[in-house]
């Protein structure tokens, strides 16, 4: 037996050295195959190249054709000038030469068609490389289609369309911009440059912009001592002349902040604004405005001022504007006047003289202005003290004004004399003004003027009157004293009296004000009031609005005195005094002290705003009755010292409180919808806080962190359960970190904000106290808890939130991850706020984790990558914004075109993009996609390579070709590497599989000679058993219980041929076990684990298997009397054609009679009856 199997391995052996021979000569072929594909990839780079010429081509035809169509455009322009001149026989002919123009144009329209087609056929041929034909059409396309838009997305401007599609707004505000941008729509109508650094615009800047009917381009180039310090200006911008001659239809021009030191010449004749403001213009002749004479707004101030100065007097020539007959508004505030200019035209409506130095005003300098609306001549002669400007008093410390100056101003609406230090105002004055309705004589020296002044009487129909800062420095009067005559203003609506300066406020202090029935709002802030009782402003029945902050008004003692007091003795000496740069300074300067302030910035083009800010949150004044006693010194509050029945809106922050509420304090104010309790020091011990205000809507008590800092202390914050008419609460900037509470309830909130507290330590993991914090909130639909130190939410929170939550923002926080998948709870959540955080990852699809969010923002995060399906199904979303994060290329999958094409806003500036090959489908997917991406051609930026950086992904002209060898050198690669791998898998597959090759080499041989073997004689034996004769328990069973089973028992006993028992001795090992095996009707094998390994074991169950082969006759039947190997195909292939030729030894003995007539029918049964059908096919 020994020598038979050395022959046969040396066999074998030979046999594999001539395998590997084999194997070696398809190697030689593959080789060649890769020489063969090299020349087709030379063949098909050629066909790229010829593709880029084609391309090439079709760009010189079109613009070719465009150059026809410009050629078109001007001779449209002459034929409408013929037409107008009415020369008939030239006419004609300028049509027929448009015509055949036309023709021409046609002809190559068609030509170009042509061209677009072999294009496409050439395309085709490119194969796996079709994609750089794309891409190289596409990139070129986009910067002129852009995907279908109507302009070039290169455009580094937004271009908004207005809902009645008249109006084409492009806005290039602060891009950074060095010229006028070529690309900008033929039908725009507005077109804002500001905040840029032109340095010089000419003709052809708005060439072919013959539409616009606006132009604003303010500050590029804003003067030192205004402007930005980062980017200072010193060489103003030049304007050529004639440069908006041909813009026929430029209505308004906006060229403020560019250090111009002239009008420019050659302006439009139908222009109707220009604003020349904050320039270098000192003068002002009659032939700089020849131009214009149809302009009505003209703005020139800030010219010569000591933030800007000229350091020469400003000059203008008598009746410059004369000539300016349309003209209804001039300013020329801040130029250092010192005269009022003469002959204005009689159409002026407005005029603006402020800030100037105009010492006297006489009878003759208005006398012909009788269309006069709005007059401002503010800060001619300034009230000086504690000015927040370089400030000169005037040499007769006061602005001389002429008994008649506005006799002839019959139409006057609005006077504006604000710190002019008058001391006195005469009734004269407004004679002939009876249709006044607004007079601001703020910050003057009126405070003696006013108890006695009779001017009131000459303004029956005033309607607001401003005397505030007319306060005398070093007095402090007990109390407020009104002329009689005030009562004589019967139209009157708002009065404001802000620091006058007074200790005590009493009812008979304005008693003049009592009968006034259209009075609604009394400002009587910043007076240093320290005694006052509330309830006597109720006598004025129709005010709406009472402002008394910035006052000392203070508690009442514990008796229930109605009047506050403070305690403390008189003072003579004025608080203003010695209160010069106190907190309410800032107040001042911005209501009061405007200089510079109320100046155009160069964002706005809000010009002339006389309103002054509103001192009351107009959500608190819509619900009617208003008082504002913020910033005073109310320690505590008494139920009598708020008696006022009717109040609907109160403001009480800022006033340090920090009383325990209980629920009395506000027992009279039963109309209160709106409560400010911010900024005190709110002690909620009592869940009974605020329960008599049963109307209440809007409360809030931010700020209010002193006690919530504090620990150990009880903090009842389920108070809101007590208010059910409570629709909006805020509680943010508490540094709320722990509550006696564990959730807060109400039914009718709506929205809640919680900034500024710390639910990091709420929500501490492991403590699960306040997980359903808001789940009782049941009506709740917004919910911000932004700035709350998060790191983490707990999964358990997003069940513990109210159902039906529409928006919540937990920007500001510091949370790494998020639990995008329990966003399936919120089924109406619209808007989600992550922003400023630290997350990392975006949900596999957005889809599965909500179907109802519209807007999600995620900018100021650390997204390095989106995933691969980011917004599939997306389609509820509308606004997304992805802005400054770290994302380096989007692939098409994250963000396909049916989902995005239908969102509003998709927002992508300030990432990191790699600007390299593999953004090629990035930069056609920004051509091509509809959605309006902000700032694209300006923010959208590359971030490296380094020769890309800051350059605009948009506009990526990439070495296409580069790219195109790139993915050669890829595919030439990744088919070598696969050569050699394969080889080196073959070599060491055939030294470790040795009999499986062997098998296979000499199967594959028999099957391509259609080998047959001789058919054998009849079968002798039912079955041969295979066993492991080595093994004791094996032969054991084999022999006391296959044997006893299968030839003694049954009806019909079964003839079984054993190696022990039947084989020839002396004959050789192979030649018995192939008669075995052919003279058998079943091969039975007896396996373990250990046999399956061994080579008897492969030797007769190859012999076994080549049967089926030779002679189409599975005799094959295994047994395991092991637990069977699960991981063997050929197993699991077998079970799945002749399940019952597997077999498994029972372990329990109530199985083993089954086992034996399976096996007993199965060796009985013909075999290919019991195939499936398809091996049935195959035999």
């Amino acid at each position: 037996m020994s020598l038979v199997e050395g022959f046969s391995h040396e066999s074998r052996q030979s046999e594999l050295v001539a395998k590997v021979d084999e194997l070696v000569a398809k190697v030689d072929e593959l080789v060649a195959k890769v020489d063969e594909l090299v020349a087709k990839v030379d063949e098909l780079v050629a066909k790229v190249d010829e593709l880029v010429a084609k391309v090439d081509e079709l760009v010189a035809k079109v613009d070719e054709l465009v150059a026809k169509a410009d050629e078109l455009v001007v001779k449209v322009d002459e034929l409408v000038a013929k037409v107008t001149s009415c020369q008939g026989d030239e006419l004609v002919a300028k049509v027929d030469e448009l015509v055949a123009k036309a023709d021409e144009l046609v002809a190559k329209a068609d030509e170009l068609v042509a061209k677009v087609d072999e294009l496409v056929a050439k395309r085709s041929e490119c194969a796996s490389f079709h994609v750089c034909g794309v891409i190289l059409l596409g990139l070129w396309c986009s910067s002129v289609l852009a995907a279908g838009s109507w302009y070039p997305k290169t455009l580094p401007c937004d271009v908004t369309l207005a809902s009645n599609d008249t109006m084409v707004n492009v806005d290039c505000t602060e891009r950074g911009l060095l010229e006028v941008p070529k690309d900008i729509p033929r039908n725009t109508t507005n077109l804002t440059l500001t905040i840029n650094h032109i340095p010089l615009i000419n003709s052809t800047s708005f060439q072919g912009l013959e539409n616009l009917t606006e132009i604003d381009m303010r500050c590029n180039c804003v003067p030192i001592k205004i402007g930005p310090k980062d980017r200072m200006c010193t060489e103003s911008v030049t304007i050529k002349t004639n440069t908006f001659k041909d813009l026929r239809n430029l209505k308004a021009l906006y060229l403020d902040g560019n250090q111009l030191t002239s009008i420019p010449k050659g302006l439009p004749p139908n222009l109707i604004l220009l604003s020349l403001e904050v320039n270098k213009i000192y003068t002002i002749l009659k032939r700089n405005l020849s131009d214009i004479t149809n302009v009505q707004i003209l703005y020139l101030g800030q010219n010569c001022y000591y933030r800007n100065p000229c350091n020469v007097s400003y000059q203008i020539e008598e009746g410059a504007f004369l000539q300016l007959d349309n003209m209804t508004l001039l300013s020329l505030k801040s130029n250092n006047l010192s005269y009022i200019p003469p002959r204005l035209p009689t159409s002026l409506r407005e005029l603006y003289l402020y800030n100037n130095k105009i010492e006297m005003v006489t009878d003759k300098d208005f006398h012909n202005l009788t269309q006069l609306e709005i007059l401002d001549l503010s800060g001619n002669c300034p009230r000086c003290y504690n000015a927040p400007f370089p400030c000169i008093p005037c040499p007769n410390n006061s602005l001389q004004i002429d008994t008649s100056t506005f006799k002839t101003l019959t139409k006057l609406r609005i006077l504006r004399m604000h710190s002019n230090s008058l001391t006195y105002v005469l009734r004269e004055w407004f004679q002939n003004c009876k249709e006044l309705r607004v007079l601001d004589l703020s910050t003057n020296f009126l405070a003696r003027e006013i108890a006695f002044t009779y001017f009131p009487q000459a303004l029956p129909n005033l309607e607001e009157l401003d005397l505030s800062f007319n306060y005398e420095l070093q007095r402090y009067p007990a109390t407020l004293h009104l002329s009689s005559s005030f009562s004589s203003l019967k139209s009157l609506k708002v009065l404001r009296i802000r620091a006058f300066v007074f200790q005590q406020l009493t009812l008979e202090d304005i008693s003049p004000l009592i009968h006034l029935k259209n009075l609604e709002v009394i400002d009587l802030g910043t007076n240093f009031i320290k005694i006052t009782n509330l309830s006597i402003l109720m006598e004025l029945k129709s005010l709406k609005i009472i402002n008394l902050s910035d006052n000392k008004i203070s508690s009442p003692s514990e008796s229930g005195q109605s009047v506050a007091f403070s305690g403390g003795e008189a003072i003579h000496g004025s608080p203003m005094s010695d209160a010069g740069h106190s907190r309410n300074g800032e107040v001042r300067e911005i209501h009061y002290f405007r200089y510079d302030e109320y100046a155009r910035s160069c964002k706005y083009k809000d010009k002339e705003d006389g309103t002054l800010n509103s001192f009351v949150n107009t959500q608190c004044s819509k619900f009617g009755k208003t008082l504002d006693i913020s910033r005073n010194n109310i320690f505590f509050l008494h139920s009598r010292f708020l008696n006022l029945a009717d109040l609907r809106c109160l403001n009480l922050s800022g006033n340090a409180m920090s009383q325990s509420l209980n629920g009395s304090e506000f027992t009279f104010l039963t109309q209160l919808q709106y409560l400010d309790f911010s900024f005190n020091r709110l002690d909620l011990l009592y869940s009974s806080a605020f329960q008599e205000l049963s109307r209440l809507v809007i409360l809030d008590i931010s700020n209010n962190n002193h006690y919530f800092e504090s620990e150990g202390l009880t903090h009842m914050l389920n108070f809101t359960k007590n208010l059910t008419k409570l629709k909006i609460l805020l509680m943010n900037y508490n540094k709320i970190s722990t509550s006696t509470n564990t959730e807060l309830e109400s039914l009718s909130l709506e929205k809640l904000e919680f900034k500024g507290n710390r639910l990091d330590m709420l929500w501490r993991d492991g403590d699960t106290r306040y997980i359903d914090y808001f789940k009782k909130l049941l009506n709740l639909k917004v919910l911000d808890i932004s700035h709350n130190n998060l790191n983490f939410i707990p999964q358990q929170v997003f069940q513990g939130l109210p159902d039906k939550l529409t928006n919540l923002y937990i920007n500001n926080n510091k949370l790494k991850i998020f639990s995008w998948e329990k966003l399936i709870i919120l089924q109406y959540l619209e808007v989600l706020d992550l922003s400023s955080n630290s997350i990392s990852t975006v949900p596999p699809e957005l889809s599965n984790c909500t179907r109802s969010l519209k807007t999600l923002l995620l900018r100021r995060n650390q997204i390095s990558k989106l995933s691969a399906y980011f917004l599939k199904d997306a389609f509820s979303l509308k606004y997304l914004d992805l802005s400054f994060n770290h994302i380096q290329n989007i692939e098409q999958t994250s963000m396909p075109d049916d989902v995005v094409d239908q969102m509003d806003t998709l927002v992508l500036n300030n990432n990191k993009f790699m600007c390299n090959c593999n953004a090629l489908m990035f930069v056609m997917w920004l051509n091509r996609t509809m959605v309006n991406i902000p700032r694209l051609a300006t923010a959208v930026t590359c971030a490296a390579p380094g020769a890309q950086r800051g350059h605009p992904v948009i506009s990526l002209d990439l070495e296409l070709q580069a790219c195109q060898h790139n993915y050669l050198s890829i595919i030439l690669y990744i088919l070598l590497t696969s050569l050699v791998l394969s080889f080196v898998t073959l070599s060491i597959s055939s030294h470790l599989f040795l009999w499986d090759v062997w098998y296979l080499y000499h199967f594959l041989l028999a099957k391509f000679k259609g080998y047959r073997r001789l058919s054998s004689p009849s079968a002798s034996y039912d079955a041969f058993v295979v066993y492991d004769k080595k093994d004791p328990e094996v032969s054991e069973w084999v022999l006391k219980e296959l044997l006893v089973q299968l030839e003694d028992h049954g009806d019909h006993p079964l003839q079984l041929c054993l190696e022990e028992r039947d084989w020839i001795p002396g004959c050789p090992l192979i030649d018995n076990l192939s008669q075995s095996i052919h003279q058998s009707k079943r091969t039975v094998f007896i396996l373990t684990n250990k046999y399956i390994k061994s080579g008897d074991f492969k030797t007769a169950f190859y012999m076994a298997h080549q049967r089926l082969m030779d002679e189409r006759d599975d005799v094959i039947v295994l047994i395991f009397l092991e637990k069977v190997p699960s991981h063997s195909k050929y197993l699991r292939l077998r079970k799945r054609l002749y399940r019952r030729s597997v077999m498994e030894w029972p372990t329990n003995p109530q199985a083993q009679q089954y086992f034996w007539f399976s096996l007993r029918s199965v060796l009985v049964t013909d075999s290919q009856k019991q195939y499936s059908n398809l091996f049935k096919e195959t035999l």
